[in-house]
């Protein structure tokens, strides 16, 4: 039999750090500073934390380990969401659908609905 190696292969090594420690804290730091521009509901900051881990992790395995790059283009990101279609707070959702109801409420009839 032949010994295998646990090492990871060195691109593993390398990325690992940031993956682990630079990436999760640019989304943290992104957050952070996405709450303090403008409060918002607690249902956009998580769809907002869901944007920023997908994209900044995208940067990341594009090769960028830049702490900052990560941070700014998370934050530049968010901004072209808000700007193209907005984060809508559930809140707002659950509104507009109450808003668009086609049956009447329970509890009330029609005329023509004993």
């Amino acid at each position: 039999m032949t010994p295998v190696s646990n090492r990871p292969p060195a691109q593993q090594v390398i990325t690992e750090p940031v993956e682990l420690v630079i990436a999760p804290a640019a989304i943290e730091r992104a957050l952070h500073l996405y709450e303090q521009l403008q409060p918002h509901d607690t249902s956009v900051i998580l769809q907002a934390r869901k944007v920023l881990t997908q994209h900044i992790f995208g940067m990341v395995d594009q090769g960028e380990q830049d702490e900052q790059k990560l941070i700014e283009g998370g934050l530049a990101h968010l901004k072209a969401i808000e700007r193209d279609r907005g984060i809508k707070s559930a809140h707002a959702a659950s509104k507009k659908r109450g808003k668009m109801r086609r049956h009447p409420p329970l509890g009330t009839r029609s005329k023509d609905h004993p």
